[in-house]
């Protein structure tokens, strides 16, 4: 089913399906970012991801930079760190929500020694998880996290520790949920988590109307 779907994305998104995004969206999303780059620690995290789905930039399904994040990873397993901070800036270029960028990032300035920057990123990866995971406790579709871009939801089950084993989508009192079944990286724990995709969903019915 993911595979269809983001199949069906990328000729969307190949037709331009981003045209008609809110006026001044863009806006509004660049001034969060200036405000995080400046260091500036009272900015929200959950309005910073908002603020991206709602601009012409919003890619959910991945996109732009679905090269920039295969050449970080790669470079990541490879122990290059110059070329996990090139791909990486690429990548929050494209999205600077991405929490897996600024994680990897955030590794690579630690082991060159630039302390300063290896917070920043960390800092700002920290800020973009505890945003989701204040959502909800991923339990059930009452108490889903709420994401924006379904990395976000790879990156959750990475930090809670847990492996996909199934994903389903489901409709529940108006709003869409991937459901997925996932067990312990550590251990034989199994557990259900739901995520409320509602704002990937909606570009996408935008995305195949256009």
């Amino acid at each position: 089913m993911m595979r269809l779907i983001l199949t069906v994305v990328a000729f969307a998104w190949i037709a331009g399906a981003q045209a008609g995004a809110p006026a001044g969206a863009l806006g509004a999303y660049e001034s969060l970012v200036a405000r995080v780059k400046a260091g500036d620690g009272a900015v929200d995290y959950r309005a910073l991801r908002d603020a991206y789905a709602e601009s012409p930039l919003y890619r959910p399904y991945g996109g732009d930079s679905d090269e920039a994040k295969r050449a970080m990873h790669d470079a990541f397993n490879a122990q290059d760190c110059a070329k996990v901070l090139t791909a990486a800036a690429k990548v929050l270029d494209a999205a600077f929500i991405d929490i897996e960028a600024h994680l990897l990032s955030g590794r690579c300035f630690e082991i060159k020694g630039d302390d300063a920057k290896a917070k920043f990123h960390r800092t700002i990866a920290k800020g973009l998880m505890d945003s989701i995971v204040a959502s909800g406790d991923g339990k059930s579709t009452k108490t889903a996290f709420v994401v924006v871009t379904i990395d976000e939801e790879y990156a959750v089950l990475s930090a809670l520790r847990w492996r996909l084993v199934m994903q389903s989508l489901i409709d529940e009192d108006g709003h869409a949920f991937d459901r997925m079944e996932v067990k312990s990286v550590s251990s034989s724990e199994t557990a259900t988590l739901f995520f409320q995709i509602d704002r990937p969903m909606m570009w996408l019915s935008k995305s195949l109307a256009r």
